[in-house]
């Protein structure tokens, strides 16, 4: 009487030499592993593998810039260049349906670096989000013969620029723009040329960076509501008004 076979084979039996060698000759070991086959899944893979590098990259400029390691000048632009990569990657509809949204992404890569996932979330640098006090002196990349303007010229030409992207963003408003890619430009636009003009606090500025926060949670194609365009209409011409008097 034969004796029954046990139910997984051991590591000495026949049967699991001849699989282990047929698997092996199966798998080129000295070949990189692909995880994609098509052109268009490399493609999405390098996109979530570039998303992936920037909040690594982000989250060491942020640190970077709380230890005093770069200076705000050297900061905002960097930090500005890495949100518009972001949100410039993650308006393909292929990586961003794979993407879903950042928590998501997050827990599926194990990310752990907070100080780039909440730069990500607001949206904006933190030079914007609180702005501070300028350094001394004011340096223009002009030619020896060109006249260096003044102070006095420099902050009246700031705030013909702010003055001009509050128009800009509410006749946006009123032309019916309502997505989040066609107000967050124009919104952080017009916060940075406030803070070009004065890192004061004043009447209206909170709500414009909650309104930047809000946008930002958005999908590229998100639209806002028409109550919503109505009361972001109200608050930024109460934030106007109130940057015109301090301008007085």
């Amino acid at each position: 009487m034969s004796s029954q076979q046990p139910y997984a084979p051991t590591a000495y039996s026949s049967s699991s030499f001849s699989s282990s060698a047929a698997l092996r000759s199966r798998i080129p070991l000295d070949e990189e592993a692909r995880l994609y086959r098509t052109s268009a899944q490399r493609d999405l893979y390098e996109s979530l593998a570039e998303v992936y590098a920037i909040i690594v990259t982000l989250d060491f400029v942020e640190k970077a810039y709380v230890k005093d390691t770069i200076s705000q000048v050297e900061y905002t632009p960097i930090c500005s260049r890495l949100l518009a990569q972001y949100n410039t990657i993650l308006k393909n509809q292929d990586v961003a349906n794979e993407f879903k949204d950042l928590d998501s992404f997050r827990a599926q890569y194990d990310i752990d670096y907070p100080s780039a996932i909440s730069r990500l979330r607001v949206g904006i640098p933190a030079t914007v989000e609180h702005p501070v006090s300028k350094e001394p002196g004011i340096a223009y990349p002009l030619a020896q013969s060109s006249p260096v303007p003044s102070r006095s010229a420099a902050s009246a030409r700031a705030a013909a620029d702010a003055t001009g992207n509050f128009i800009t963003f509410m006749d946006a408003l009123k032309l019916n723009y309502k997505a989040k890619d066609q107000l967050h430009p124009l919104l952080g636009e017009l916060m940075t040329s406030l803070n070009a003009v004065t890192t004061k606090d004043f009447d209206g500025r909170a709500k414009i960076i909650e309104w930047l926060i809000k946008l930002n949670s958005m999908k590229a194609t998100d639209e806002i509501t028409d109550d919503e365009a109505r009361q972001l209409l109200f608050d930024i011409d109460h934030a106007y008004k109130a940057f015109y008097t301090i301008l007085e």
